[in-house]
């Protein structure tokens, strides 16, 4: 089968537009993943949980991926873990998500 030059520009404008798909997906989950942390941020729900595997998927997609800071999410306070005190489970707080490796 011999590819034609029509062929190869037709196969250069898909890849272009996949390229440019991927970009804007990229540009929504930066526009709406801080909320979704910040909501699930501390609760004790499954919220936490789907945020983790999120990132998983996110980065399993875009390797280079990282989260944007966000100094509103800090650790639980000794009193909130009091509060919440057996039921309380240190992967309910994303503040871990933010920690740079060294």
């Amino acid at each position: 089968m011999k590819i034609t030059e029509k062929d190869y520009k037709d196969a250069l404008y898909v890849i272009q537009m996949f390229k440019t798909e991927k970009k804007k997906l990229r540009e929504i989950i930066n526009d709406i993943l801080w909320m979704a942390i910040r909501y699930a941020h501390g609760r004790h729900t499954y919220a936490p949980d789907m945020i983790r595997e999120a990132i998983v998927k996110i980065k399993s997609v875009f390797p280079d991926f990282e989260l944007r800071e966000d100094t509103t999410i800090e650790p639980p306070t000794k009193g909130e873990l009091a509060l919440w005190g057996v039921s309380a489970n240190r992967k309910d707080w994303l503040d871990d998500l933010f920690k740079k490796e060294k």
